[in-house]
């Protein structure tokens, strides 16, 4: 294994913002001592190390910073992963334990263990398993610096301990747990949970649930342009039209019956953009229509006022202000429209479409 003692000592002052004076006059040494220690020319004395761990709130394993050269580490986390996956329970708590005598400070070792035990405490028989869960996940928040997945963080592990706690039947805990870690919201969707289901109130739960959902609308609708976008450039129109044919279902249904929302603008560009799609497949006729229909709900959302077009189902208690005209489309409806239909840009014969709908809809509206 090697040893990254001095790049980390370095490292933790630095996180810290201290400089080398400051960290010799808090260990008790020279500033000459902690030059050499981060430039690798001496090394601390045992007790030291122990001290400076303490000192930076970290494990003696994460300071040390071991890299281990074998593949023991990776072997052991297979066979803990293989038993979890197979419902060997029994078998993969031996191996989980025998890893953490071997390794305890070991970051992966730890959280896969935590996991295992978590798992295991889903079962109503076997709810004590959240106890070990807990513990091991705290532990794990403690040697975080080694983590190299870009899934997990301490908001995630500290999610998960909240879970254990629940499981468990203390709700309070788990609860501090969320509301402490609710970095930008994360949270919010499990916090309503636990406010509804647990604690029966429905005031609290809402008032979560509803900033949970309207970040849901937001995610599911990067998500799925996102993923029709990536189907067009590879000129998959079909996957492309279900994506946002799926889209539209799903914005649907957060609309209240015959109301006018926000949402009936974006679903304009929806449909004009599934009509750029059957041009791309030469279904000129089936464009034809998409346009139109866009065309048709673009000019009825612009008469609308603004009182008409905010209430969305779930959103009764944000207190969220009103929609303002300009948005990322435009300033209305049409704006939308004629900002992306323009001939220099779109398909030929989507302007040709476009102008012919044009004159037809807006006769028919009378506007």
């Amino acid at each position: 294994m090697r040893v990254k003692l001095s790049e980390n000592i370095k490292k933790f002052r630095k996180e810290r913002k201290m400089t080398q004076e400051k960290l010799a006059e808090a260990m008790g040494v020279s500033v000459s001592a902690v030059y050499k220690w981060e430039a690798n020319q001496s090394t601390p004395e045992i007790q030291l190390i122990l001290e400076m761990a303490d000192f930076f709130n970290t494990s003696t394993d994460v300071l040390l910073g071991y890299e281990w050269r074998n593949n023991n580490v990776a072997f052991l986390l297979d066979r803990i992963t293989m038993l979890r996956k197979e419902k060997e329970y029994d078998k993969a708590i031996i191996e989980a334990e025998k890893a953490l005598k071997n390794y305890p400070n070991n970051f992966d070792i730890v959280y896969q263990s935590a996991l295992l035990y978590l798992e295991l405490g889903e079962d109503v028989e076997h709810r004590g398993a959240n106890n070990r869960a807990v513990e091991l996940l705290d532990h794990a928040c403690e040697l975080i610096d080694q983590n190299e997945e870009d899934t997990v963080s301490e908001i995630s592990i500290r999610k998960q301990m909240a879970k254990a706690y629940l499981l468990l039947n203390n709700t309070e805990t788990a609860l501090d747990i969320l509301k402490k870690y609710n970095v930008c919201g994360v949270n919010n969707a499990m916090i309503g949970m636990v406010f509804g289901d647990y604690l029966h109130d429905a005031d609290e739960a809402e008032k979560y649930l509803g900033k949970a959902f309207s970040e849901f609308a937001d995610n599911i609708n990067f998500i799925m342009v996102g993923y029709a976008n990536v189907f067009f450039q590879r000129k998959n129109y079909d996957a492309a039209i279900e994506c946002f044919l799926w889209l539209r279902t799903v914005l649907r249904g957060i609309q209240p019956q015959s109301e006018l929302t926000w949402f009936d603008k974006y679903d304009c560009v929806i449909l004009e953009t599934i009509a750029e799609c059957y041009c791309f497949k030469g279904e000129f006729e089936k464009a034809r229509n998409y346009l139109k229909e866009s065309l048709v709900k673009a000019v009825r959302y612009d008469i609308a006022t603004p009182e008409e077009v905010f209430d969305m189902k779930f959103f009764t208690t944000l207190n969220i202000e009103k929609q303002p005209n300009y948005d990322l489309y435009g300033i209305t409806a049409m704006d939308c429209l004629i900002r992306r239909i323009q001939p220099e840009d779109s398909v030929p014969q989507l302007w040709k479409l476009w102008l012919e709908v044009k004159q037809e809809v807006l006769k028919d509206e009378a506007v």
